[in-house]
C-alpha cells in the first residue's frame, strides 16, 4: 500500500554529559537562548546562557542551562550580556545536535578579557546540544576572533563533529572551520573580505552567511557546498542592497523556505523601512524584497535578529526574536507568524525576565533518516537534503554531470552490478527516472507512507555516443541514498 501511494505521488508531483536538570527536548518545540539569569542588568560583562524550551504556542516547558565552569576538558560557555550579535542558535543539518558559541569566561568577566582578549588567553568556545540535553563544550579555540572587537556568533556542523564558525576580528575573522569535535585550533577559509560575518547557516548542502560589511550587505553564498579549505569567496546573492551599510540592511539570522523563498531577520527598528522578519523571493536568478512582517503590525518599526522556521505542504511557518526596545537589551519578545501573505500577523508567545534577553532561536524538526549508500562508478557527485518528514520536501542535485543527468527513485535496494556500476535500486523497471540534475520530492502529508523506505540514484547518461555494455548507452551513476518516511 505504502509503495502504491508513494509511487503515484511521485509519478504526479516530481561530554559535558547530561546534568541532572537535562531533560531530552521535544521535536516539533522551539528552543530560543536566554542570555542572563536576572540577577542583575545586562551590561559588557559575560552572562550566563540558558536554552529555553517553549512548544510553539508559547507554553514554557523548562530551560538548559550552559556550564559556567570548566570541569576537565569541557569549558564554560557565556556571551556578552548586551552584545547582540552573539548568541546565535543553530541546529546541525542532520537535526541531531544544537550549536552555538561563546567565550570561556565566568559570569561578570569584563570585555576586556572576552572580545578584546585574544584568543589563546580567552579561548572561543564551540557548545554542542544533543537532543537528550547532554553538553559537550570541548571545543577552545585558541586562534579565532582575538582581540580588538573580535567576537564569534553563530556556528553550525553537518553532523555534530565538524563545524564552521562566523563572527569578526581583523586578526583571524570571517568564516573557519573547526575539523573535529574537542580541537583547539581552527582554519580560516575567507579568501578575503569580508571579515566581519554575523550568522552562518546551510540550506540544500551550501553555506550562507549574512554580513552588513562593504559589498556584502545581505545575505551571501559561502563558497562551495561545506568547504573545508582556504581561499572561499563570499559572493552576495543578486538584488540585495551594495550600498548603504545597515542603514539599508542589517541583516542577521536567515531561513530558506526553499530555493526560491528567503526570510531574513533585520535588526533595524527605529524609523526603518526594512526592519524586521524581511521576506524575498528569486525571480530568474535575482533576489527581490517582497514584504517584511513586524510584530504590532505595519510601521511597527519591530526589529528582528534571530529567526528559524518550518514548511509544510508548503505553508512557511517562522518563528524570532523581535526586539521592541532600540537598546537590543531588553524588552526582547519570542514570535511566531505563518506567512499567509503581507498581512500576516505576527504574534508574541513569550517576554524575556527583567535583565535577560532572547537572542537566537530555533525549531527542533525531526532528525533527518538519510543515509548515503557509497556506489559511484564516475565523476558525477550527489547531494540529497531533507529530513523525510510528511509534507516535506526531500531535495536531490547531481553534481558535476557530464553529459544527460537523470534522479533515479526506487521502493527496494538493489545492489546488483552492471557495466563496472552498481545499481542501487531497480529506477530502471519498476521505479520512476526523471531528466534533469535536480529534483524536488514532496512527501505526501499521510500517515499511511510513514515508515516507507525511498532509495534515491543519479543517472549521468551519454546517449550520443555508441552503445556501451549490453547495447546500453553509456553511462554513469552516482552514489546512492536511502530514507525512511516519518
Amino acid at each position: 500500500m505504502q509503495s502504491r501511494i508513494l509511487l503515484s505521488v511521485l509519478a504526479a508531483t516530481i561530554a559535558f554529559g547530561a546534568t541532572a536538570e537535562a531533560q531530552g527536548f521535544t521535536i516539533g518545540n522551539v528552543v530560543v537562548v536566554r542570555v542572563g539569569d536576572g540577577s542583575s542588568a545586562l551590561t559588557s560583562a559575560a552572562a550566563p546562557i540558558f536554552l529555553d524550551e517553549y512548544t510553539t504556542t508559547g507554553t514554557f516547558v523548562q530551560s538548559l542551562p550552559l556550564p559556567t565552569g570548566t570541569i576537565g576538558n569541557q569549558r564554560a560557555i557565556t556571551v556578552r550580556g548586551n552584545a547582540t550579535s552573539e548568541a546565535f542558535l543553530n541546529v546541525s543539518i542532520s537535526g541531531a545536535y544544537l550549536t552555538m558559541c561563546g567565550y570561556d569566561a565566568a559570569p561578570g568577566t569584563a570585555a576586556a578579557l572576552t572580545q578584546d582578549a585574544a584568543a589563546n588567553v580567552t579561548n572561543r568556545v564551540i557548545a554542542r546540544v544533543d537532543l537528550n540535553g547532554a553538553i559537550d563544550t570541548s571545543t577552545a579555540l585558541t586562534d579565532a576572533y582575538s582581540g580588538g572587537g573580535g567576537n564569534p556568533r553563530s556556528v553550525i556542523s553537518d553532523d555534530g563533529n565538524q563545524f564552521w564558525i562566523s563572527g569578526t576580528s581583523t586578526v583571524n575573522g570571517g568564516v573557519r572551520y573547526v575539523t573535529s569535535l574537542g580541537d583547539t585550533t581552527s582554519l580560516g577559509l575567507n579568501a578575503g573580505s569580508p571579515t566581519n560575518v554575523r550568522c552562518i547557516n546551510a540550506f540544500d548542502g551550501q553555506l550562507y552567511v549574512s554580513s552588513a560589511s562593504g559589498a556584502n550587505i545581505g545575505i551571501n553564498v559561502y563558497g562551495d557546498q561545506l568547504p573545508t579549505t582556504p581561499g572561499q569567496l563570499v559572493t552576495q546573492l543578486p538584488g540585495f542592497p551594495t550600498t548603504g551599510g545597515t542603514q539599508a540592511a542589517s541583516a542577521y539570522d536567515f531561513f530558506f523556505a526553499d530555493e526560491n523563498t528567503l526570510y531574513v531577520a533585520d535588526d533595524n527598528a527605529v524609523a526603518s523601512t526594512v526592519g524586521g522578519i524581511q521576506k524575498w523571493v528569486r525571480n530568474a536568478g535575482t533576489w527581490t524584497l517582497a514584504y517584511r512582517l513586524q510584530l504590532g503590525g505595519p510601521g511597527a518599526n519591530t526589529a528582528c535578529r534571530g529567526l528559524t522556521g518550518f514548511v509544510r505542504d508548503g505553508v512557511t511557518t517562522l518563528w524570532g526574536t523581535a526586539n521592541t526596545s532600540n537598546t537590543g537589551a531588553a524588552a526582547t519578545q519570542l514570535v511566531t507568524v505563518t506567512d499567509t501573505g503581507p498581512g500576516s500577523t505576527v504574534v508574541s508567545l513569550a517576554t524575556s525576565p527583567l535583565s535577560t534577553a532572547f537572542r537566537g532561536v530555533r525549531f527542533l524538526a525531526k532528525p533527518t533518516t538519510l543515509q548515503r549508500i557509497p556506489a559511484a562508478c564516475g565523476t558525477a557527485g550527489i547531494k540529497v537534503t531533507g529530513n523525510a518528514e510528511i509534507g516535506t520536501v526531500v531535495r536531490t542535485t547531481i553534481l558535476t554531470p557530464s553529459a544527460i543527468p537523470f534522479v533515479g527513485y526506487g521502493l527496494a535496494p538493489l545492489g546488483v552490478p552492471l557495466c563496472g556500476c552498481t545499481l542501487v535500486t531497480d529506477f530502471v523497471s519498476s521505479g520512476l527516472l526523471f531528466a534533469g540534475a535536480t529534483s524536488a520530492l514532496p512527501l505526501p502529508n499521510s500517515p499511511s507512507v510513514v515508515g516507507a523506505q525511498i532509495y534515491i540514484q543519479g543517472v549521468d547518461l551519454d546517449v550520443f555516443s555508441a552503445p556501451g555494455c549490453l547495447g546500453l548507452p553509456l553511462f554513469t551513476l552516482t552514489d546512492g541514498f536511502t530514507f525512511t518516511v516519518q
